[in-house]
């Protein structure tokens, strides 16, 4: 979106539903004080949502509920960010169905109010939440306002290293227009682009060209620690258009995890599952991108391509032992895992019991949480030591 200011931005829908929320841990970059800093809008509907996912119109949820909900998404951000002053994540409430909902601001304000206070040391919450209606253009206008100004004071503590990515992304954006099918790019791709930035340290010149290379490859792990794009140094190719790679791609992978019995017949009872098949399950992710109007043709994209990627995303890994099949995949973040957050209390089931192993639990436990994620990523983690 280009601004009143001159400046452009962009907004991520990160899919506040359930089946998402063990995707959030590996899709929203760690907060800290050296930079990568975000503004979160969290757009929370006053209606209570049914069983399936829609929202009842019967059915206005409770101040408490309200808040519940917003905390959680504020726990969320807090445990992905370290302290700082310089580079609070900055949230901003808004409410939708306005013109359906008599009262909405007041029955929120005051659940904003008291978590803007509770989390003060680590985000910088928006004051007032901000109530929209679908069909009115002026209270969108009045949202894009508020995420202008905080832009803006955004902008002017920045490392210089973001105006040098924010020139490359404006590079970048060039090209996915040109090349609007193609979700991917190889790194020949990327550095070219750096070269017509024109930038005097992207601009390679034969005398130092290893350390132009350097720097493009220090712009990536920027950009791709700030969410722009996916990138790592030992695979050749990056992933410029996250909402497909999301949506398209593990959206795809978590419809199929809610259809248990395709699960069953092509998993081992405990849940390693051969790598072909997950090859044919994003082949038909790659075919339904094509239908849609997007998934490449610039880098080729192939299955073996997303494996590899969800594999040094840490999603999944890869089988060494014969007893699940050398080769064979186990994606922990497509389990019904069934917990918000991991908050319960240890206690002995008996006096005979004997424990032993690790518990983990959160330093600060009144403003963080331990993300369902984590343990997807701990399990990849372990399956390497």
């Amino acid at each position: 979106m280009r601004s009143r200011e001159g400046i452009t931005w962009s907004i991520w829908d990160m899919g506040g539903q359930e089946e998402f929320h063990g995707f959030h841990y590996f899709m929203v970059p760690d907060l800290s004080d050296t930079g990568n800093p975000s503004l979160f809008l969290l757009v929370c509907s006053p209606y209570v949502l049914r069983d399936e996912g829609s929202p009842s119109k019967e059915k206005v949820k409770l101040p408490i509920e309200i808040r519940k909900e917003l905390e959680y998404w504020l726990r969320f951000i807090a445990s992905k960010s370290r302290r700082t002053i310089s580079f609070k994540p900055k949230v901003i409430v808004v409410l939708t169905h306005s013109d359906k909902v008599d009262g909405l601001v007041a029955r929120a304000q005051g659940s904003v109010t008291s978590l803007k206070e509770q989390f003060a040391e680590l985000l910088d919450v928006w004051s007032e939440p901000i109530a929209v209606e679908g069909f009115s253009t002026q209270s969108a206008s009045n949202v894009a306002s508020v995420i202008e100004d905080n832009i803006v004071n955004l902008l002017k503590a920045l490392p210089p290293v973001y105006e040098v990515c924010s020139n490359v992304r404006s590079a970048l954006k060039g090209w996915m227009v040109r090349n609007p099918k193609s979700p991917m790019m190889n790194w020949k791709t990327f550095s070219d682009l750096c070269q017509q930035t024109n930038l005097p340290g992207l601009v390679k010149v034969t005398a130092e060209g290893s350390m132009v290379e350097a720097r493009r490859k220090a712009v990536a792990r920027s950009m791709h620690n700030s969410g722009d794009v996916i990138y790592f140094e030992d695979l050749d190719f990056l992933v410029v258009d996250l909402d497909w790679f999301c949506h398209q791609v593990m959206g795809h992978l978590i419809k199929l995890s809610g259809d248990r019995s395709k699960l069953v017949t092509a998993t081992d009872p405990d849940g390693f599952t051969s790598r072909a098949y997950l090859e044919n399950v994003l082949s038909d992710s790659l075919k339904s991108s094509h239908e849609l109007g997007c998934g490449g043709s610039a880098l080729d994209v192939t299955p073996q391509n997303l494996v590899h990627l969800m594999l040094r995303l840490e999603l999944c890994f890869e089988n060494t032992t014969t007893s699940h099949g050398v080769g064979n995949l186990f994606i922990p973040t497509i389990l019904d895992i069934g917990q918000e957050a991991v908050s319960w209390s240890w206690s002995h089931s008996n006096q005979n019991s004997i424990y032993f192993g690790r518990r983990l639990q959160c330093a600060d436990p009144e403003h963080t949480f331990i993300p369902r994620g984590l343990f997807c990523r701990l399990q990849v983690l372990c399956s390497h030591s």
